[in-house]
């Protein structure tokens, strides 16, 4: 009986040891694999994090980069990296130019409804702080078109045109906007009254502004850039673009630089033939130069020249931005003269006391 008993509680038959060992081998081969598979999703992770990290930290280089160039670094880099997701595609100093571009476009937007706030609430608002509320409105939309146009040129480039060409449109359109934020603010710089308005707006204006003139920088830095390097690599062939040989052609050195080749050819040809003639004797088509142009057409495509003839022309000749191309061709400098007769005195604002209007441009014959 006592080795029965032994026999029955004693250690278990080989049967049961392999059915053990299987056991325990499954649970350390599924074990096993559980270390392999979070193995696997941390180096996944850990790879996908780090390629994240690389490109961020590359498009954050080339942030940093374009903005060292500024006269607002801090202002520049800010404005676009705490855009959500605004760095992800960033890949050169065109791509960090055109969302800064972009980022003012709001700025300027968000201006224009601060301007139609102000105009709405009207009370305790002068005429002239009106009038210069409306004349806000004019530079901010002027403002929009040159951004617009700007993107538009930054889309093209460095195609299209030559790399001086772009260079000049697009530092003349932001140099045009820097100014229209200063032409807002100058017509509330008269009355005591005006500095209530002022403070109103000179917060939003100057952001403004200070993005205009960070965009500008970087657009110079970039096509100082470009330039220098298509020069050097053209200076051991003496070829130039076909585009620069052209602006080139009819140059005299008589005529300012922003004259085009073919507006140039257009007065050498000694046949200029205006479309409308304005002399104050009646003996033209009209009798005012601001009626001449209340008749030109609208966003033209081709020059519209306005031939002025000799006499004094008391009048403020505003021309309106869609009013494209126009020419004004005077008699002499000392027989064409055009005088306006506005002034901050007698209540106008400074937008609204000169000649203003995009496009145009006075040449007197000699």
């Amino acid at each position: 009986m006592s080795q029965d008993k032994v026999h029955l509680t004693g250690a278990p038959d080989s049967g049961e040891q392999v059915s053990t060992f299987k056991k325990k081998k499954k649970l350390f081969l599924g074990i096993f694999a559980s270390l392999l598979l979070v193995a696997a999703i941390i180096a996944i992770v850990t790879g996908v994090n780090s390629h994240k990290d690389s490109n961020n930290s590359g498009t954050h280089a080339i942030l940093k980069s374009s903005c060292s160039a500024t006269l607002y670094p801090e202002l520049c880099y800010s404005a676009i990296a705490t855009v959500p997701g605004a760095t992800n595609n960033l890949a050169s100093q065109k791509d960090v130019i055109e969302l800064s571009i972009n980022i003012t476009t709001k700025a300027v937007q968000k201006n224009f409804f601060v301007v139609e706030k102000l105009l709405a609430s009207r009370k305790g608002l002068t005429e002239r702080e009106k009038t210069a509320l409306h004349d806000c409105l004019e530079t901010i939309d002027e403002t929009l078109d040159e951004l617009h146009q700007a993107l538009e040129d930054l889309n093209e480039y460095p195609n299209k045109k030559s790399l001086k060409q772009h260079a000049d449109d697009l530092k003349t359109l932001l140099s045009s906007a820097i100014t229209n934020q200063e032409t807002c603010l100058d017509g509330f710089s008269h009355d005591g009254a005006d500095k209530k308005v002022r403070k109103a707006l000179l917060k939003g204006e100057k952001h403004v502004e200070k993005m205009c003139s960070n965009a500008l920088a970087m657009i110079k830095n970039m096509t100082d850039t470009d330039i220098a390097k298509f020069e050097l690599s053209q200076k051991n062939t003496n070829r130039k673009l076909k585009q620069e040989e052209k602006e080139e052609e009819g140059s005299t050195g008589e005529w300012p630089e922003w004259l085009s080749a073919g507006d140039r050819r257009l007065l050498q040809s000694g046949t200029v033939t205006p479309n409308v003639v304005v002399a104050a004797d009646g003996s033209g088509d009209y009798r005012t130069v601001s009626a001449a142009v209340k008749a030109a057409p609208s966003k033209s495509k081709t020059r519209y020249i306005i031939r002025i003839k000799a006499g004094v022309y008391k009048e403020n000749v505003e021309v309106p931005k869609d009013k494209h191309n126009i020419m004004f061709l005077g008699d002499g400098r000392k027989t064409t003269i055009i005088t306006g007769s506005r002034n901050v005195v007698d209540g106008s604002t400074t937008f609204h006391s000169a000649t203003v209007g995009k496009s145009i441009f006075l040449l007197n014959a000699t």
